[in-house]
């Protein structure tokens, strides 16, 4: 019996140290992993840094590309390495347009400096030759320019008063926007191609009339022969001629009086180029 009680608590001994150990080694991967986890957060708080979004290039891009949206992308960027002159996303629309200077590589910042100030052809370079354009405000032609868009079709029509009547008759159709301009600062204004003909009539009708523009289908270019515009002139009341009055004037020639046809006011020296009436008078 005693030696069944020794064994028992040498056995208990025994297990308890076993036990004692398993503690302790647990313990101690405890303390390793915390203290692991403990050095790796702190080691992400010093790498952490405040990044902010750009602008940068979604593909490669040569110089002399104009920008367009499907050219750029925008990434996260640590704010030690960001250059001035950036774009955020908010300012981007800067840029859309813009003639790229230099080269850019997938991934390179856009910076104002690679983009050119001027972010479109010339006028001059959208008018075909033998054509026109002609610039008129948007409010002069009773226009939404923000409902309008480059290569739209509007007909124009003038409205003036004639003989105490108050008329309103076409005077262009089918004419193409070339251009659409303004800003907060300047009004908006419309460009228009047009032949030279048509140009000279907007002009005229502009200074004697209201002008009212219809935006119409862009493949109706269809012109109709109801609604045609005429003359302008003849449509104003303006194509009639005034008949000049000639009186005739004796001019004395030594011995004989001769009748020259001169419109009435004319005065001064009279040119051999004159005129003269068939019938002669003798002179007294």
């Amino acid at each position: 019996m005693k030696f069944t009680i020794m064994a028992l608590q040498q056995r208990a001994r025994t297990l308890a140290v076993y036990t004692f150990a398993l503690c302790a080694g647990l313990l101690a991967a405890w303390a390793v992993h915390d203290h692991i986890q403990t050095r790796e957060r702190e080691i992400e708080r010093q790498s952490e840094v405040d990044v902010l979004t750009r602008v940068v290039a979604a593909v490669d891009i040569e110089a002399g590309t104009r920008l367009d949206t499907d050219h750029l992308a925008v990434r996260d960027i640590p704010l030690p390495w960001v250059p001035g002159g950036s774009f955020d996303p908010g300012t981007v629309e800067h840029a859309i347009g813009g003639i790229l200077t230099s080269d850019l590589r997938r991934g390179d910042i856009l910076l104002d400096a690679h983009v050119t100030a001027e972010t479109g052809s010339p006028i001059s370079a959208l008018v075909s030759s033998g054509r026109r354009a002609v610039t008129l405000p948007a409010a002069e032609i009773n226009a939404v320019s923000g409902l309008l868009q480059v290569d739209d079709l509007i007909d124009l029509y003038v409205s003036f008063t004639h003989q105490g009547q108050h008329l309103t008759a076409p005077l262009l159709q089918g004419v193409r926007v070339l251009a659409l301009g303004g800003s907060a600062e300047a009004p908006m204004s419309i460009t228009f191609d047009t032949s030279e003909q048509n140009a000279i009539k907007l002009v005229a009708a502009r200074q004697s009339g209201t002008l009212t523009a219809m935006v119409r289908h862009r493949g109706d270019v269809v012109i109709s022969k109801e609604s045609e515009p005429g003359d302008l002139a003849a449509l104003m009341g303006i194509d009639q001629r005034e008949v000049v009055t000639h009186a005739p004037i004796p001019i004395l020639y030594g011995d004989r009086v001769d009748t020259a046809l001169i419109p009435d006011g004319l005065s001064g020296d009279l040119p051999p180029s004159i005129p003269r009436a068939s019938t002669l008078q003798d002179a007294p």
